[in-house]
């Protein structure tokens, strides 16, 4: 009898004593402007605030983290990954996971896990994907809340496992790319650190260049090896196939060159700005201007992602470039010098182009969502996000005086609006209007409180209220005794009093599109990026509850910080555990339905709001149900992880019994296991030493 070994596998896995099977790894309406990339500042503090996660020093938390888990990415999609053979495609995102997708299919083959912190440890910004489809390369705000400087994470594509880390970097990766060849991979830094170059095989540093003025986002190889990057110091460099500097020379088109991409033969580049709608086209040789792509009619936003077709006929580019609310990516046939056709793709800004076989494109956006273009500029797929849409909602996020009520809307500008009520568990759609409900207060004697919407400087009666540098405000609520104002940006919410003194903050997972004050003063909610809706208690920030209605319209969960949590049928499985098995291997996730019998408490949700504490809900519903006065700890209820040693993944084997060989992956601890529990099933399996 001739057996796939994965399915064994699974069998096995199923039969194990203890274990589970789980997720291992083997983002007419005016719509505001997604902030110019990064959204977050490159040099931007942790904040322990925003996690009760444990750590050691040196290490991740050990603490298991609770997260969303939808399928898809819930925060922008900010770089991807093509292998050669183009059966692959990678996701980066701003929401911690790096995603592995079938590319003529479309689905999800692998979520990879990287160990992550609070605030923003773990965020992606850049990965690559090797020309074999062997490796992925991961980084961003990657390692530095332990190792005080960044890493570069290797997974292996087939397994997931974290091979290798490149560590010591001084600043977060911008850009990631291999070289046509696989031979090199260069990663591209925040601030003024400039570039590294590492050989793919044993991860060393070949060369660098911390001759930079500013940032870094974009770099490209062609395919004779040589390098070319930009900055926002406003140069773009050429360095030789030895990463000498040949050539440093500004491009004509902004202040800002973004992405870079050579022609298919080398000999030209083509520059994307994040400051400009000009797209330039420079020689592959030197650098010197040959052309600007026609870009007349493109009014708005920038076309600061660029990549040629895999033959040079075709140049494309896109960004933040939108007419209606549809991104748009633009081709010009000639290889940039013929006539130029808008293409409708994303509805939010469009953060990476890679060249597909036969003139066709993917591209990644920040709604998030990934698709490919063909040649005939064709939408031939999209994977879109399982999110609601949050931004613009302003005054349709609505709540009730004790903020038990939500309303808010599924679709931008608070298009298809609902209602939740946490104390009946109701999802009401279409929902008449209702007095009870209040929109944000954003106006108030003596609070003259201006430029709070999509602006970086905000001001409380002509002063500038103190931001991070280059942290955007989206949203505002003046809570009813105007004594106190929240304020909601791209990474955190901000209570400030009357005199503009803040008394405190928080990070939220994911833009605060919109915020409002309940009527009684003592609960803020906020509608996020990440598709979520937070309270918070309003004296000191304290996270209550979060409530995550899918897309579908139909599933939803609701939790608290703990892990005690209320669902919709089916919806379980859109959250669960986190759990970092040190910051040299891979994390795991366990979904939440595995820990119902612990953590399926709605009588514990109908009181949070009520006693505006987690502890004291707890002890109440636990008083009423006669159970125990004792926390859950959910590290005794993880179940075991196993890897299968024998027989190798992907063996044919044609026994009729299967030798296998299993090692337990518990907590970090690596124990091999040479013996049958007692209560496996007579399979026929043989576990051997």
């Amino acid at each position: 009898m001739r057996v796939l070994c994965p399915v064994v596998c699974f069998v096995l896995l199923a039969a194990l004593v203890g274990c589970q099977q789980l997720t291992r790894n083997p983002f007419s309406v005016d719509l505001p402007p997604v902030p110019t990339w990064p959204a977050v500042p490159a040099a931007e503090p942790e904040r322990t605030t925003a996690s009760r996660a444990s750590s050691q020093p040196g290490e991740p938390p050990t603490t298991p983290i609770l997260r969303l888990e939808t399928g898809m990415h819930t925060e922008v999609i900010k770089r991807l990954g093509v292998d050669a053979a183009q059966r692959y495609l990678v996701t980066g995102s701003d929401d911690k996971t790096v995603r592995v997708w079938e590319l003529a299919s479309g689905r999800l083959l692998h979520t990879l896990r990287p160990p992550l912190g609070a605030g923003n440890e773990g965020k992606i910004y850049a990965v690559a994907l090797s020309p074999d489809g062997s490796t992925i390369a991961a980084a961003g705000y990657t390692g530095e809340a332990w190792d005080k400087t960044v890493s570069i994470y290797l997974f292996d594509q087939a397994s997931g496992r974290l091979r290798q880390r490149l560590t010591g970097l001084p600043e977060t990766v911008k850009h990631l790319a291999y070289s046509r060849d696989g031979t090199f991979l260069v990663a591209t830094l925040g601030r003024t650190y400039g570039m590294r170059v590492y050989r793919s095989t044993t991860g060393a540093e070949v060369a660098r260049d911390t001759e930079y003025g500013d940032q870094s986002y974009g770099a490209d190889f062609d395919p004779s090896g040589r390098l070319v990057t930009t900055s926002w110091d406003g140069f773009v460099r050429l360095y030789d196939r030895d990463f000498r500097l040949r050539v440093k020379r500004k491009a004509p088109g902004g202040q800002r060159p973004f992405a870079v991409a050579f022609s298919h033969d080398g000999s030209r580049v083509a520059v994307g700005f994040a400051d400009s709608t000009r797209v330039n086209v420079l020689s592959g040789q030197d650098l010197t201007p040959l052309y600007a792509s026609d870009t007349t009619g493109v009014d708005n936003g920038n076309l600061s992602q660029v990549v040629w077709s895999a033959d040079g006929k075709w140049l494309y580019a896109a960004g933040s470039y939108q007419v209606r609310g549809t991104r748009l990516i633009r081709r010009w046939t000639a290889g940039g010098q013929g006539l130029a056709t808008n293409l409708p793709a994303a509805q939010n800004t469009i953060f990476h182009l890679l060249p597909l076989g036969r003139g066709g494109v993917v591209f990644g956006a920040a709604d998030p969502a990934w698709g490919v273009l063909n040649a005939s500029g064709q939408l031939q797929r999209l994977q879109g996000p399982a999110t609601a849409d949050f931004r613009n909602v302003r005054e349709g996020f609505q709540l009730t005086s004790d903020g038990t009520t939500v309303q808010f809307g599924y679709e931008v500008g608070g298009k298809a609006p609902a209602r939740f009520a946490v104390r009946d568990r109701v999802v009401t759609l279409d929902p008449a209007p209702d007095r009870v409900l209040a929109a944000p207060v954003t106006t108030a004697p003596g609070l003259e409180i201006r430029d709070w919407r999509n602006s970086t400087t905000p001001r409380l009666n002509g002063i500038p209220l103190k931001l991070e540098p280059s942290e955007t405000s989206f949203s505002l609520a003046i809570a009813p005794d105007s004594q106190r104002f929240l304020l909601g940006t791209e990474f955190s919410l901000r209570l400030f009093d009357r005199h503009g003194a803040e008394q405190w903050q928080v990070i939220v997972p994911g833009i605060a599109w919109s915020v409002n004050i309940a009527g009684s003063g003592q609960v803020a909610a906020a509608a996020c990026g990440d598709g979520t809706i937070r309270w918070y208690r309003l004296r000191d920030g304290q996270e209550l509850l979060a409530f995550f209605p899918h897309k579908d319209r139909k599933r939803w969960v609701l939790w608290t910080l703990s892990g005690y949590y209320d669902a919709s049928p089916g919806a379980e499985e859109l959250i669960g555990w986190h759990v970092n098995r040190g910051r040299a291997q891979e994390a795991d996730f366990f979904s939440a339905e595995k820990f119902r019998a612990a953590f399926y408490r709605p009588d514990v949700i109908t009181r949070v709001l009520d006693t505006l504490d987690e502890a004291a809900a707890l002890r109440l519903a636990n008083t009423e149900t006669k159970q125990p006065q004792k926390a859950v700890a959910l590290q005794q209820w993880l179940s075991p992880v196993v890897q299968i040693l024998i027989p190798q993944d992907s063996a044919m084997v044609s026994t009729s019994q299967i030798p296998v060989r299993v090692k337990e992956l518990t907590q970090g601890r690596q124990t091999p296991t040479t013996t049958r529990p007692p209560s496996m099933p007579d399979f026929p399996v043989a576990l051997v030493p």
